[in-house]
């Protein structure tokens, strides 16, 4: 089918635009290679497929001297052009096999030709919308040819007989020189009427650039194995929250899963967030939009794409409304009703006997910020040298004040580490309490800390809440005193039953006096401590985050294969 180009500068209206690919049977770096599979389907098969599709294009010509490289080809529905002999040699450039197959096409199907586009098989990850913006702007401009390239402006060096010596006038950042363009090899579109001169390339050239992943050119085993991954880069959405009600701790998880999966298309959906959030996201580098309603989620959503909640409790319609889309659904910290639903549930804060098989709890599946798996464990000490109250960024039942109340009568020769987050609402009282009953004592205050896990160095007993924290300090392997927030953090077990944790239930349970008596005996001994230490699971902890990275990419590959 023909296509009209407004302001093709031919002199006819309408132009006729053919693609050829050349496709031979030999190849020295990869033997076959392009009928080899690649990933699930032969080489070949993806710039055809690309080519069919592309709008601008009228006929698809593939020329071969390989007659199983032909039988493929003509399943695919496209013309195939037996090149002869003297063309399937080594030493024959591209040119005249191009002059060839569109000289056969127009003797064969008594048709003219205007332009052509070669297009090379070694590129299958060549987009349609990428061909068509390359023929749109060949066809706005009056050039004789178009080649695809890569910007790949650096500094040069050559060599002039025995010396290496610049090949730049002034040594500059990269975005301060000329730019320099490298052919891709991807595809080149000229006028036919070059090919009656026996060449491609004619006095008027322009350059396309293309994206750099499409630019790779099969050659090597290595590009074979750059392309099957990039074939399998998946398309991410985040759906997370953050706020002063939550806290941070869904929106460092996110992270820290989405910086295992750098290099796949990873977008960010924020559903109540503050702005300590956004800027925490922008700040690594990713892509975010915002949502005023989780029924806005599901029009951001295509098929085939992996969607991971970290929203809390989910509804079943909100779930559905992502898998009607085709999506892969997984859901964090979901006790709602949507975890039914689900292709996977990640519950590392509760504990559950019997769950579905799609649906994991336990410390196993911790995720933990990469600063603690940078961070080597603490060695255990006879002598307590700190100590560390942290209550996390909201301390919503001000256990910081009753923990520094329940330390006024301990007499220490340690240091006192206390942290608080950046929504904690009673700053100005504890400054003046610090001021006036912890002045002559050896106490650090932190506010708003950025890396956790270097002020947990050196640490002998943390009292805390029963959140995520507790895990950071038994990944840093840290005795701890804990203390549930809420009703929420009653259902986190793990302090319950690790023998590294003193565990007292929720905070209106438990007195000044009684916090006191446990920190106290903890203090003084320093074989208790040991056992505690001993005790909990650190090697476990730190194996988490790629241990559900894992697991998630496992999974969703086997929903996207169809495999039970």
């Amino acid at each position: 089918m023909e296509k009209v180009f407004p302001g093709w500068k031919l002199t006819k209206e309408t132009i006729m635009i053919i693609a050829i690919i050349p496709a031979r049977g030999g190849s020295k770096g990869i033997r076959r290679k392009n009928l080899r599979l690649l990933n699930d389907k032969p080489l070949l098969s993806y710039v055809i497929e690309k080519a069919l599709k592309t709008a601008y294009i009228d006929r698809v010509i593939v020329t071969t001297d390989d007659a199983e490289i032909k039988k493929i080809a003509e399943g695919f529905n496209v013309l195939v052009r037996m090149r002869p002999a003297e063309l399937g040699a080594d030493n024959i450039p591209l040119d005249p096999v191009v002059v060839d197959a569109v000289e056969w096409y127009e003797k064969t199907y008594v048709d003219r030709v205007d332009a052509v586009i070669t297009i090379q098989p070694t590129s299958p990850l060549l987009s349609t919308s990428t061909l068509e913006a390359a023929i749109k702007e060949f066809n706005a401009n009056d050039a004789d040819t178009l080649i695809s390239v890569v910007n790949a402006t650096h500094l040069e060096w050559r060599k002039e007989g025995a010396k290496v010596v610049p090949a730049y006038r002034e040594r500059l950042n990269r975005q301060w020189l000329p730019p320099k363009y490298k052919e891709t090899g991807s595809f080149l579109v000229c006028k036919r009427d070059l090919l009656n001169r026996g060449k491609r390339i004619g006095e008027t050239v322009i350059v396309f650039e293309v994206p750099q992943a499409e630019s790779i050119d099969i050659d090597t085993p290595l590009d074979w194995l750059l392309c099957s991954q990039l074939l399998n880069r998946m398309s991410i959405r985040i759906v997370v929250t953050g706020n002063n009600q939550v806290g941070m701790g869904h929106v460092y998880r996110v992270l820290s899963l989405a910086n295992c999966w750098l290099g796949h298309e990873i977008q960010f959906l924020l559903w109540n967030c503050s702005e300590n959030a956004k800027k925490l996201i922008e700040d690594k580098g990713y892509q975010y939009l915002e949502v005023s309603s989780l029924v806005d989620i599901a029009k951001k959503v295509k098929e085939g794409m992996l969607i991971i909640n970290d929203i809390l409790d989910t509804s079943r319609e909100y779930v559905h409304s992502l898998k009607d889309k085709g999506a892969y659904v997984v859901n964090f910290e979901d006790l709602g009703d949507g975890a039914e639903e689900a292709n996977l549930v990640i519950n590392a804060l509760y504990e559950r006997f019997n769950p579905p098989q799609t649906h994991k709890y336990g410390l196993s599946y911790v995720c933990l910020n990469e600063i603690f798996l940078l961070s080597l464990p603490n060695e255990f000490s006879t002598k307590i040298r700190s100590l560390l109250i942290t209550f996390g960024g909201t301390d919503p039942a001000n256990l910081t004040y009753k923990t520094l109340r329940s330390l006024e009568n301990i007499e220490n020769d340690f240091e006192v580490r206390l942290v608080i987050g950046p929504a904690y609402q009673w700053k100005k009282e504890l400054e003046r309490y610090l001021h006036e009953k912890w002045g002559n004592r050896h106490l650090v205050y932190y506010s708003n800390v950025a890396n956790m896990a270097e002020i947990m160095k050196d640490v002998d007993l943390a009292i805390t809440s029963n959140g995520r924290t507790i895990y950071e300090l038994a990944a840093m392997r840290i005795p701890s005193i804990s203390i549930a927030q809420n009703d929420r953090e009653t259902l986190h077990l793990f302090a319950r039953y690790s023998k590294g944790i003193s565990y007292l239930g929720i905070t209106g349970n438990v007195s000044m006096e009684r916090l006191e008596i446990e920190i106290q005996k903890i203090i003084n001994d320093h074989k208790l401590r040991e056992v505690m230490y001993c005790s909990l699971p650190t090697e476990e902890l730190r194996k988490g985050l790629f241990r559900t990275k894992d697991l998630i990419e496992s999974e969703f590959w086997r929903w996207k294969n169809g495999r039970p």
